[in-house]
């Protein structure tokens, strides 16, 4: 509107001549001096372009004057020191506010020893302020920076020699320069705008626009910031070597309140079982003094007091035990000028066994089905795995089974047990061939309270046994073979659990030093308990083949599938032995084992017709007449 009254005004005392506006200038003087800014300067321009020549319609109006740009540049100063301004009164205001917090937060902590949760509270309370003071007075103004009407006219409030001028230039430049499509905007005269921006330049050229932003409230915000932090440096090398503390501490780092005697550490917040013993410590620094007072609350309210002294050990460290603690309480320490924040001890039963369940899982080569146990009757075969579900008193962290041996302090091995969605505790643990006597297991709750002197349950380890293997023909011990001739070896093995081997352990004119060959025997893949077999050894088939009156010693071993703590092994501690003969050799060995057989066949029928005699003897005997 300020803008389209200009234009017409403009517009009509133009139009009107010398002669119209000698004849308003009264009725405008007036009216502009009656309080319209704007129509003032118009008719300022009005008066100007009196003496002015009429331009022909058909020569082209004069371009605006340069003027235009270097009001644009004195907008633009004007705006960057207003932004500037505000956002440094800002900033010396939020410095101020920080400053203050310290003040308040440090002092009081000191004295006071504030919770953590009340330094936080300051914390956000200085913190919130400082931002929200740099905010509202310093970036707010900065970011929404003002535009140019607002400018112009701070710049006519504060320089009255433009008279109007100024604002009037900015917006009528801004019209003529506006695009007008449709046609409706009147026309204004170039040369009248021309002719505006020419005087508003020359006024411009001498005019303070320094003057134009008030400065007094950044000058004075920046001597308050001044002051403050003059006042701060000094508080700070006041307080000597408490400074830096307390500014940590008004940080909410976990530092102590700087004192002259300092507790560098102490027991703090435990939870323990029931009937346990408290040791409760505290380290102190700077000024060391002799004793020191430990103050404790009960939960149902009643105090107690006791004196805290120095170990003999060191003088800076202070301890009181309590003894066979019952009920939960809290405590704090004071040391000189010192103390400490109140500590909470929570007191627990210890996690206990509710129910156990073992299982035997037999080694593999066994072949046998997981068993139940009993826990009195924990008797396992060595490098079986015993398993174990169990359920306890409280809810557990953690918990873990360990195998003992003869000193049940001495553990062999332990494994920890897993959690399932039922709530027992499972897992498994191999049992070693030997040292293992017992079971037990150690529990720790979900905050922390072990389990002590746990039940054990005893466990008796079997050894798996080696297998037996014997020699079952030939039966004599001492065979003649030529070198062409097959022995028939036949054997007998047992085991436990299955014969996995046999070797045939061979040598040729054996004596303790020589080496000996070994040959497997095939038992097609098969692993029985008891392996009863025959062997057809061809003595043609040895590398090298025997000469005639060579010894061969040859014995036999038995292996089982023990493949967790074995194998065992069975090696026969007697020799067999076959000697090369010669043919002839070989036969009249025969015909005396045959004459011998038959010897001894005479031998069984006379004692078999001699026992006949004796009966028929006895028959025909008359019985004795009684006396």
């Amino acid at each position: 509107m300020c803008c389209g009254a200009t234009a017409r005004c403009a517009r009509r005392s133009v139009a009107e001549g010398p002669e119209a506006d000698r004849e308003s200038t009264g009725t405008s003087k007036t009216k502009t001096e009656a309080g319209d800014p704007i129509r003032t300067s118009v008719w300022h321009v009005a008066q100007s372009s009196v003496s002015l020549s009429p331009v022909p319609e058909s020569i082209a109006e004069p371009r605006l004057s340069k003027a235009a740009p270097t009001l644009a540049g004195h907008l633009d100063r004007v705006r960057h020191r207003q932004c500037g301004v505000a956002l440094r009164t800002g900033i010396a205001m939020a410095f101020v506010a920080l400053l203050a917090w310290l003040a308040i937060e440090m002092p009081l902590d000191w004295l006071l020893a504030l919770h953590v949760t009340v330094r936080a509270a300051i914390l956000v309370c200085g913190l919130g302020g400082s931002a929200a003071l740099a905010w509202q007075f310093g970036i707010r103004p900065w970011l929404n920076r003002p535009d140019d009407d607002h400018v112009a006219l701070a710049i006519e409030r504060a320089l009255p020699q433009f008279r109007s001028r100024f604002i009037a230039s900015v917006q009528l430049s801004r019209e003529h320069d506006a695009p007008d499509p449709e046609g409706i905007r009147e026309p204004v005269s170039r040369t009248l705008v021309d002719a505006l921006l020419a005087e508003t330049g020359g006024i411009a050229a001498d005019a303070p626009f320094d003057d134009v932003v008030n400065t007094d409230a950044l000058r004075r915000w920046v001597r308050v910031a001044t002051a403050a932090a003059l006042l701060a440096a000094a508080l700070w090398f006041a307080a000597g070597r408490a400074s830096w503390p307390l500014l940590q501490r008004a940080l909410l780092m976990n530092v102590p309140v700087p004192r002259k005697t300092m507790i560098v550490a102490f027991t703090g917040a435990r939870v323990i079982a029931i009937g346990d013993d408290l040791k409760i410590e505290a380290t102190a620094a700077g000024v060391i003094p002799k004793s020191g007072r430990l103050i404790v609350e009960s939960a149902n309210g009643r105090r107690q007091e006791f004196s805290l002294d120095s170990t003999p050990e060191a003088r800076v460290r202070f301890a009181r035990t309590l003894q066979s603690v019952q009920e939960d309480f809290r405590y704090r320490i004071e040391l000189g000028d010192n103390r400490t924040e109140t500590a909470k001890v929570r007191v627990r039963h210890r996690p206990a066994i509710a129910s156990v369940a073992y299982e035997q899982q037999w080694p593999a080569y066994t072949k046998l089905a997981p068993v139940r146990r009993q826990p009195g009757n924990l008797k396992l075969l060595a490098g079986s795995k015993l398993s174990v579900r169990l359920t306890a008193t409280s809810p557990l962290r953690s918990a873990t089974m360990r195998l003992t041996g003869a000193e049940p302090i001495k553990v062999i091995r332990s494994t920890p047990l897993v959690a399932n969605d039922a709530g027992e505790w499972t897992g498994a643990v191999e049992i070693p061939a030997k040292d293992v006597t017992g079971v037990t297991f150690q529990l720790t709750d979900d905050e922390g309270v072990e389990s002590r002197a746990m039940a054990m349950h005893r466990i008796e380890i079997v050894p798996d046994a080696p297998p037996t293997i014997r020699i079952v023909q030939p039966v004599r011990r001492e065979e003649l073979l030529t070198q062409k001739a097959t022995l028939l070896l036949g054997f007998e093995a047992k085991d436990d659990f299955g014969v996995a081997r046999v070797l045939l352990h061979y040598a040729v004119n054996w004596t303790e030093d020589a080496s000996h060959k070994t040959v497997e025997l095939d038992l097609g893949g098969e692993q029985p308990k008891v392996l009863a077999r025959r062997f057809e050894w061809k003595i043609a088939h040895l590398t090298p083949p025997p000469a005639e009156n060579d010894t061969i010693d040859f014995w036999l071993e038995a292996r089982d599938a023990n493949d967790v703590t074995g194998p065992g092994i069975a090696v026969m501690a007697e020799h067999w032995q076959a000697r090369i003969v010669s043919d002839d050799e070989k036969r009249a060995d025969l015909a005396n084992r045959l004459n011998d057989t038959l010897q001894s066949l005479d031998a069984v029928r006379q004692s078999q017709q001699d026992l006949a005699t004796k009966l028929g003897d006895l028959i025909h005997e008359k019985p004795a007449a009684p006396k």
